[in-house]
């Protein structure tokens, strides 16, 4: 007989709007969301004949797993990359791989985007996830990014060739096949590099992959409704990205006001991966290549300026870590939620920037909400975020991904 659980006493944040129900009920049958709302002794009535298995909230937060629209497995928050990238075998990253994604599941993480890896190790682990081999989120593969020659992920001397993040491609026909390549695996996502970047040597803003070659790799992805990322830090691959037709722009650092209103009425989101300038706070004096920490330090400033201009104008933001990245560990996931309300964006606006917008983004139609009807991807906070959303770093007490709860080994 199948159980259904019955969570009482929840306050509920349903991670589509401000409405907050204190003395809530949410109600889970198999995978699935049947009830949410105030309590009701009569819904239950109708489960009567049915083992209901009762949880007791104690009046804590009930919310949706929260949503990572940002991440690369591959890297571990090193100060220093390139080495371990060239040396380490794809079947050594992956097991690692899987400690990281576990991580990200404890802190309350249900879904997370991958955007660029070593070997398609997102690929291989999120089949794995789904076929209950090993514990993990709901995995969105990208399989590896797609840069030009001397672009964003090719940082090697000519001639030599190693498995890293990103594929190479140089022309319509070449990003094509690449673009085919990814989709051969079933990716549920195509990242293409627009400019260059902080951990590649070279001007960050310069644009790379142009407009034909983006559109061409957006006009496949779409034949399979699969979602597409655009690098994107200078304004000129910014806007060679929205022009292309790219669903979310990562970064996005020197975004005009023509990129913010084409954003804007065109329903593309931004992702603003704030936790990436960790490597700031840690510096030269830990081990970060001067060349990183001097561009990241140069556009900090028009990051987070643009980033403001973009909430104020109503462009969509949605969170993304670029966990990975120099001190900036898969696991601390949250801390982004903590960054953009000290841009401006209220708790709540956050939650929902984790959960609904975020599955709306990624195409994620039944993810995000607690709502009758969608996936019970759902945890429980010891304190509420609204008040402190830093809560959501150090108090998540029980996540529960499609309806079960997950169980992880200390």
């Amino acid at each position: 007989m199948n159980t259904v659980k019955v969570f009482k006493n929840a306050t509920i944040i349903n991670g589509i709007n401000s409405d907050v129900v204190k003395e809530g009920m949410v109600v889970v049958d198999n995978d699935r969301i049947t009830y949410v709302g105030e309590y009701n002794a009569e819904y239950l009535k109708l489960h009567e004949n049915e083992q209901l298995e009762v949880i007791d909230v104690q009046h804590k937060i009930i919310m949706p797993g929260m949503i990572d629209a940002h991440v690369h497995l591959t890297l571990e928050g090193e100060a220093q990359y390139l080495e371990k990238l060239i040396v380490e075998d794809a079947k050594f990253t992956i097991l690692k791989g899987l400690k990281k994604a576990e991580k990200m599941l404890r802190a309350g993480f249900t879904t997370v985007r991958c955007v660029g890896e070593k070997g398609q190790i997102d690929v291989h682990l999120r089949n794995a996830i789904n076929a209950g081999i090993v514990n993990g989120p709901n995995i969105l593969a990208s399989g590896k990014a797609i840069t030009t020659t001397g672009g964003h992920g090719d940082m090697l001397p000519d001639g030599i060739r190693f498995d890293g993040i990103s594929t190479i491609a140089d022309g319509m026909s070449n990003v094509q096949l690449a673009v085919r390549e990814q989709l051969k695996l079933n990716v549920d996502n195509i990242k293409l590099m627009a400019t260059g970047g902080g951990m590649s040597p070279g001007d960050a803003k310069i644009s790379q992959l142009t407009v034909e070659e983006m559109a061409i790799a957006v006009k496949e992805a779409e034949k399979f409704d699969i979602v597409t990322a655009a690098h994107a830090i200078g304004r000129e691959g910014i806007n060679n990205a929205l022009q292309a037709g790219v669903r979310t722009i990562e970064h996005g650092t020197y975004i005009d006001q023509d990129g913010i209103h084409f954003m804007k009425n065109h329903d593309v989101f931004l992702v603003p991966t704030l936790a990436a300038f960790k490597t700031i706070k840690y510096g030269e004096a830990a081990g970060v290549p001067k060349h990183h920490l001097e561009k990241v330090q140069s556009f900090e400033r028009a990051h987070i300026d643009n980033l403001k201009r973009a909430l104020d104008a109503g462009v969509k933001v949605i969170t993304g870590t670029d966990a990975g990245t120099p001190f900036n560990y898969h696991g601390e996931n949250a801390y982004e939620l903590e960054a953009l309300t000290n841009v401006g964006m209220t708790p709540m606006d956050t939650i929902i920037a984790a959960t609904s917008r975020a599955a709306e983004a990624l195409k994620l139609e039944d993810r995000g909400v607690l709502k009758e009807g969608y996936i019970a991807d759902l945890i429980i906070v010891d304190g509420n975020p609204l008040h402190d959303i830093m809560l959501l770093q150090k108090k998540v007490e029980k996540v529960y991904k499609n309806g079960q709860e997950v169980t992880f080994v200390e």
